[in-house]
C-alpha cells in the first residue's frame, strides 16, 4: 500500500507531540520497597538542613520511591569521603567539591541551597578589631574547607605569615575567653549565641572584597548517576521539593527538627537560623537548587589563585543539570518552562514549514492540529492580514478568532512598534527566511505582554499565495523573574544602590576610561561614624532605615556620570569621573557630609549621624585598583580616629 507524504508528516508530528508530552510529564518509575538511600550531612541536625528534614517527614521522598536515612556528621566526618567511599549515596558539601573533582573524585553537584556562603570572619567589639589589617599579628582560628575566607584575606594583601592561625576548636568560648582574637563561623549558627550574651562583635565577609562562594550543595557521585539516574533525579526533585515547603512553613519545621532530630539548639536559636537563611537563600527570588555555571567558574578561579587548581579548570562536568530544569547554560534564572518547551518550539517551526509548504493532508486534520497546538499560532497573508488564529493565541491575546480574522496583525501590536514589526514582516515574505523576535504586544483588554516570536515563511501547494505563520509564547513573566535575579546579583537588597561586585566592576571600567582619556578619578570610601551602637540601641530596623536614607542621600551630592555604591554594612563607595583635582573631590566629600549629617527620622526619634570619608586619586595616590581602594580606606580610617579624639 503507498503511504502518502502527508501521513508521514503527521505521523512524524504525532511523534514529536508525544516525545514532548513524555519530558513535562515522564516521572521516575517506582519499584513496590522504597529504595533505600543515605544521605550524609556536613554537620549535625539543625535547620541548616531544614529541607532534607522536610523531604523525609512530608513524604516527598516516600513520594518518589525513596528511603533515605539521614545521617548527621560529627567533627572530623568528610561528606564527600562518606559519599566517595560508598557508605552514602548523597551528601552535603562545600564548593570545595571543586577540590574534589580536580584530585580524581567523580563528584557531582546536584544543586545550591545556599546562594551566598554563611561563612565569615567574626572578631569581638573590645579586641579593637574593626577593620580586617587589623588582624596582622593576631591569633585567628579558621575552620578547614574555608578557601573563601583565605582568598578573602589575600586579596587584602595578607601573607600567610600576617597572623597566628590556629587550629579551630569549634567552640565559640576560645574567642569569648580571648584564647583567640578572630575566629571563622556561620553567620546562620554561632551570631545567636553571641547576640544572646549581649557580645557586640565585627563581621568580615568574603563578599566584601567581591569572593562570593555558593553555601551548601548537594551531591553524588558519576557512578551513581550514570547507574541510577532516575534515582538521582527522583531525590534531587524530592530534595528542592522539600527545600521550597521547610522555606515557606519555617515555624513548622523548627518544631519538627526540636521534636525529632535535636535539641541541641533551642527553638530560639533554631528561628535565628531560618531567619538568617532566608536572606542567604534568597527564596521569592531564586528557586532553591538554583546554580550558574559562570559562579562555579569563578569559584574555580578564587582557587587558582591560591594556587590550588590550574587556570582553565571546567567545572561544568561536575554539574548536574536535568532534562527537565531549565537550560541553565543559556538563562540565568529558574523558569517554569523545561527546556523541552523550547526544543518543542523550534521543532513545530520545522514541522509546521514542511506541513504547509508539501504536505497535502485532510482540512479537518490540520484544523485540530492547528487550533490545539500548545502555542500561539497565527498565519497572515501577504498583506499581513490575520487568516488563522487558534485557541492558544485566544487564551494569550484575550481576543477571540472570529474579531481577528481579516484584521491586520498590527492590531496586537503598539503603535510605537508597528514600523519595525512591518519590516520584519517583509523581510520574511522577501527572503523566505525564518525570523526570531520579542515583542511587546497589546491584549484585548489593553494591557501589554512581551511576546518570543518566530515568523516562517510558506506557500499554497500552487506556490501561488505567499503566506507568514507565526509562532508566538508570552515570555512576560520569564522577564520580569530574569530582571529580578539580574537586581538581586548586581544591587543591595537594601538599598538598591550598585552592590560590591557591581561597583568593584563599575571602578574597573571608569579607571580603564580614565586612562584611556588621561583623566583623574576619585574615589571617596565611607564609613558611618557610630552606626554600630545606632544599631545596637535602637534595633537592625532602625540601622536599616538610616542606611536606606544615606543611600537616597548620595547621589544627590554627585553627577549623573558619577557612581556610589555600598560595599558592605555601613561601608559606601562613591566614584567620582574627570574630578581634575584634590580640591574638587574634596568639595563633594564636604556636600557628602553636609546631607549625610542631616537629621533622620527613625520611628518616632529623630538620629542625626556623619560619615569619615576617605579620599584617594588617580593617578596621583596609584594606578592599581586594590592599592586605591587601600589608600582610599587608610585615609577613612585616619578620619574616623581623627573622629573619636573630637568627642
Amino acid at each position: 500500500m503507498k503511504i502518502s507524504a502527508s501521513a508521514i508528516v503527521l505521523k512524524q508530528l504525532i511523534r514529536i507531540l508525544s516525545i514532548t508530552w513524555l519530558l513535562f510529564n515522564l516521572t521516575p518509575a517506582r519499584s513496590a520497597e522504597p529504595d533505600p538511600v543515605t544521605l550524609q550531612l556536613k554537620w549535625r541536625h539543625q535547620f541548616q538542613f531544614a529541607g532534607y528534614y522536610a523531604a523525609k517527614e512530608k513524604g516527598f521522598y516516600r513520594d518518589a520511591g525513596l528511603d533515605v536515612n539521614i545521617v548527621e556528621a560529627a567533627p572530623g566526618i568528610d561528606p564527600a569521603q562518606e559519599v566517595i567511599a560508598g557508605r552514602a549515596q548523597f551528601g552535603v558539601g562545600t564548593s570545595e567539591l571543586i577540590l574534589n573533582r580536580y584530585r580524581g573524585d567523580a563528584v557531582v553537584v546536584l544543586g545550591v541551597i545556599f546562594q551566598h556562603s554563611p561563612l565569615s570572619l567574626i572578631a569581638l567589639s573590645d579586641s579593637g578589631i574593626d577593620n580586617i589589617h587589623k588582624l596582622i599579628g593576631r591569633k585567628v582560628m579558621i575552620e578547614p574547607s574555608s578557601a573563601e575566607l583565605f582568598a578573602y584575606l589575600l586579596q587584602e594583601g595578607f601573607t600567610s605569615k600576617a597572623f597566628n592561625l590556629q587550629h579551630h576548636s569549634l567552640d565559640l568560648n576560645d574567642l569569648l575567653s580571648a584564647k583567640t582574637d578572630a575566629m571563622s563561623v556561620y553567620v546562620t549558627d554561632e551570631l545567636y549565641l553571641l547576640q544572646q550574651q549581649g557580645r557586640t562583635y565585627t563581621q568580615f565577609s568574603p563578599r566584601m572584597s567581591g569572593i562570593d562562594f555558593y553555601g551548601d550543595n548537594f551531591f553524588t557521585l558519576e557512578s551513581e548517576l550514570d547507574e541510577r539516574p532516575q534515582r538521582v533525579k527522583a531525590f534531587r526533585e524530592a530534595t528542592l521539593r522539600g527545600w521550597r515547603y521547610a522555606m515557606q512553613n519555617p515555624d513548622e519545621i523548627v518544631q519538627l527538627i526540636y521534636d525529632r532530630y535535636s535539641q541541641r539548639h533551642s527553638i530560639e536559636h533554631l528561628q535565628f537560623e531560618a531567619n538568617a537563611m532566608h536572606d542567604l537563600m534568597q527564596p521569592e527570588l531564586i528557586d532553591p537548587g538554583y546554580m550558574n555555571i559562570g559562579r562555579w567558574q569563578h569559584i574555580a578561579q578564587t582557587y587558582h589563585q591560591l594556587g590550588l587548581l590550574p587556570e582553565h579548570f571546567d567545572v561544568e562536568p561536575m554539574l548536574y543539570f536535568p532534562n527537565s530544569a531549565i537550560d541553565l547554560k543559556k538563562l540565568k534564572t529558574t523558569l517554569y518552562y523545561a527546556a523541552a518547551g523550547l526544543l518543542l518550539l523550534s521543532v513545530l517551526s520545522v514541522i509546521l514549514f514542511r506541513f504547509y509548504r508539501k504536505a497535502r493532508i485532510n482540512e479537518a486534520r490540520l484544523k485540530t492540529m492547528f487550533d490545539y497546538a500548545p502555542l500561539s499560532l497565527i498565519v497572515l497573508d501577504d498583506q499581513n492580514r490575520i487568516q488563522g488564529w487558534n485557541a492558544q493565541a485566544e487564551k494569550t491575546f484575550l481576543w477571540r478568532a472570529e474579531d481577528m480574522l481579516g484584521k491586520n496583525i498590527s492590531t496586537i501590536i503598539p503603535p510605537a512598534k508597528r514600523t519595525g514589526v512591518e519590516k520584519v514582516l517583509a523581510t520574511v515574505h522577501k527572503e523566505h527566511a525564518i525570523f526570531h523576535a520579542e515583542n511587546t504586544n497589546l491584549r484585548e483588554d489593553g494591557s501589554e505582554i512581551l511576546c518570543e516570536w518566530l515568523n516562517a515563511p510558506f506557500k499554497d501547494q500552487h506556490d501561488q499565495s505567499s503566506f507568514i505563520i507565526c509562532m508566538a509564547r508570552d515570555i512576560t513573566e520569564q522577564k520580569r523573574l530574569e530582571q529580578k535575579l539580574e537586581q538581586a546579583a548586581h544591587y543591595d537588597n537594601l538599598t538598591s544602590l550598585p552592590n560590591r561586585a557591581l561597583i568593584l566592576d563599575l571602578l574597573k571600567q571608569s579607571l580603564a576610561t580614565a586612562a584611556r582619556q588621561k583623566t583623574k578619578l576619585a574615589i571617596l570610601f565611607l564609613d558611618l561614624n557610630g552606626f554600630k551602637a545606632i544599631n545596637d540601641k535602637l534595633g537592625h530596623e532602625s540601622g536599616d532605615i538610616i542606611l536606606l536614607t544615606v543611600a537616597k542621600r548620595l547621589p544627590q551630592a554627585i553627577r549623573e556620570c558619577d557612581y556610589a555604591g555600598r560595599l558592605a554594612g555601613d561601608e559606601f563607595l562613591v566614584i567620582l569621573h574627570d574630578i581634575s583635582s584634590l580640591e574638587n573631590a574634596l568639595m563633594v566629600a564636604n556636600k557628602l557630609q553636609d546631607l549625610i549629617g542631616q537629621p533622620c527620622a527613625v520611628k518616632d526619634q529623630v538620629v542625626t549621624i556623619s560619615a569619615s570619608i576617605g579620599i584617594s586619586l588617580y593617578p596621583d595616590d596609584a594606578t592599581e585598583i586594590n592599592e586605591l581602594i587601600h589608600q582610599a580606606d587608610q585615609d577613612m580610617y585616619q578620619a574616623k580616629q581623627a573622629h573619636r579624639s573630637d568627642k
